[in-house]
């Protein structure tokens, strides 16, 4: 006999379930009413409203003073963390700011104050739950060093509930209403996330390449309505330079004046305004000694403690001290032979020439731009004083966005009317276009040929040695310590330096005539010169 077995109990134990089950839903709809019945009589409970401060500022410096200390490894170990006064007016300025910069020299509490403010996001008296917050630096091992600052006070701090969590890299740190994270710094880090806060550390030394990295930590504070702040050296990066002109950012600068000296004490305090408090004058005045002997350390010293807008990671040509040795205000006369240099710009770049007088190292510089955009404008895109230069008498105006090349050289040949002009020279690969510009604007010049003539590396090697040596002296000139500190040098496989632009804003133009002149004068410093058919101007 095949089939299914039947069992003579099955339909009595299948009733006797579904007797339960229905019991089971009865009992579960009684709850669930009763649960409804008591939430409607019962009186309502409203939770405390977390009030903002009227200054939090005032009270974020406040509770940092009373809850947080300085943790082991610094000198002040255990001593009340104290916001700097500095910070407190950066704090207060940008506290609604969308996005905000601090720019500071190092060594100015810069990781504190991020700490301090971070920390009371996460465990101070107001805060808020679901709070998030980030970290982003130029690399994720900054970022991670920010991030161990930050846990090291809480933990000599002993904040109750605040803990780190260092797994999964880069980790995080965790307190019972909030968390702060660390970024890493490709370009897809903040992009799916949404923070409160995210502050960005060193963006002064990030690269071109980095816009897309900044793109996604702004767009990671749009939902939730956060900020952005940024505290760094300026470096050289043109992102940086942007957030810092943008109008819509809230900014602080503390940067010593571009070209000024190495031992220049008021330079020191406009750069680090914690200077005495925070960073000693010591330090300063050692590190300048030491510069004397490693003048190759004067970028970095320049970059990170001056705050001045340079690749700490820069050769230089000459150094602006060395440059402004040569400043004099009664320079010596023209008198013999002199050789000019050219730098012939683009449609949107300057146009420059300089002249080298040998016989006595006289120098002399001039710059020109077309009228458009207006003069305010192209100097705040390129961090430039031109106001300055124009009002030295260095830089010529010309209507149009283009400048008149054959214009400027007539004018220059007008400034210098009665000289002996030995030699000219400009860039090899523009001869062609330069002997175009001279027979338009009538000057009785000849351009020299490229070939054996002059090598760029010649050149950079005949202005370096012309400086240093103090062979050469001029005029205060703002186009020349502007261009020495809008650019960097390279070298080529061979070891040859040569001249380069810092970033695309750089404007160098003045700095490459003067190299030009000077590959052309070098080898008649100090010789005699009878022209055999003198061409004067």
């Amino acid at each position: 006999m095949t089939g299914r077995r039947v069992t003579p109990y099955a339909d009595k134990t299948a009733a006797r379930l579904a007797a339960r089950e229905r019991q089971r839903r009865t009992r579960q709809r009684k709850r669930q009413a009763a649960a409804v019945d008591a939430a409607r009589t019962a009186p309502a409970i409203i939770a405390p409203a977390i009030i903002a401060p009227a200054d939090p500022v005032a009270e974020l410096a406040a509770w940092a003073r009373a809850r947080l200390v300085v943790p082991p490894g610094h000198p002040a170990a255990g001593q009340p963390m104290e916001l700097p006064a500095f910070a407190e007016a950066f704090l207060r300025d940008g506290w609604e700011a969308h996005e905000s910069a601090l720019s500071v020299a190092r060594k100015n509490a810069k990781s504190a104050i991020c700490a301090i403010l971070a920390l009371w996001c996460l465990a101070g008296p107001h805060a808020l739950p679901g709070w998030r917050g980030a970290i982003a630096s130029v690399t994720k091992e900054k970022a991670a060093e920010l991030r161990a600052q930050v846990a090291a006070i809480a933990e000599a701090s002993g904040l109750a509930g605040v803990r780190v969590r260092r797994s999964p890299y880069p980790g995080a740190i965790l307190s019972d209403t909030g968390s702060l994270e660390t970024l890493s710094a490709d370009r897809t880090a903040g992009h799916a996330s949404g923070f409160d806060l995210v502050i960005v550390d060193e963006t002064g030394l990030m690269p071109e390449r980095a816009r897309e990295l900044l793109a996604g930590l702004r767009s990671s504070v749009s939902a939730k309505g956060g900020r952005v702040l940024h505290i760094s050296v300026r470096g050289d990066s043109p992102l940086f330079a942007e957030i810092l002109a943008n109008p819509a950012t809230l900014a602080h600068v503390y940067a010593a004046p571009d070209g000024c000296e190495l031992d220049d004490r008021d330079a020191w305090r406009a750069a680090n305004p914690g200077l005495g408090t925070i960073k000693t004058e010591r330090y300063m005045a050692a590190e300048v000694a030491r510069l004397a002997g490693a003048p190759g350390d004067e970028p970095a010293f320049r970059a990170f403690d001056l705050n001045q807008a340079l690749n700490p990671d820069a050769e230089l040509i000459v150094s602006p001290d060395d440059l402004r040795a040569c400043f004099t205000d009664a320079p010596p006369p023209r008198e013999g032979a002199a050789f000019l240099g050219f730098d012939f710009g683009e449609a949107k770049s300057a146009t420059a020439a300089a002249a080298i007088w040998p016989a006595t190292g006289r120098m002399e510089c001039w710059m020109a731009f077309g009228d458009t955009p207006a003069l305010a404008k192209r100097a705040k895109a390129d961090d430039a004083p031109y106001a300055e230069m124009k009002r030295a008498g260095e830089l010529r105006i010309y209507p149009g966005r283009v400048t008149p090349t054959a214009a400027f050289l007539a004018d220059v040949a007008a400034d210098l009317a009665g000289c002996w002009i030995a030699g000219a020279a400009s860039d090899p690969f523009k001869r062609a276009e330069a002997r175009t510009f001279l027979e338009q604007s009538g000057a009785p010049w000849e351009i020299a040929a490229a070939e054996g003539v002059r090598k760029h590396a010649a050149d950079v090697r005949a202005f370096s040695r012309l400086i240093v040596s103090r062979q050469l002296r001029m005029r205060p000139s703002l186009a020349l310590v502007h261009a020495i500190a809008k650019h960097k040098a390279h070298r080529d496989a061979a070891g040859n330096p040569l001249l380069d632009k810092r970033h695309r804003h750089g404007r160098i133009d003045a700095l490459s005539a003067a190299l030009i002149a000077a590959g052309l004068a070098e080898p008649w410093i100090g010789q005699p010169m009878t022209p055999a058919e003198p061409i004067y101007v």
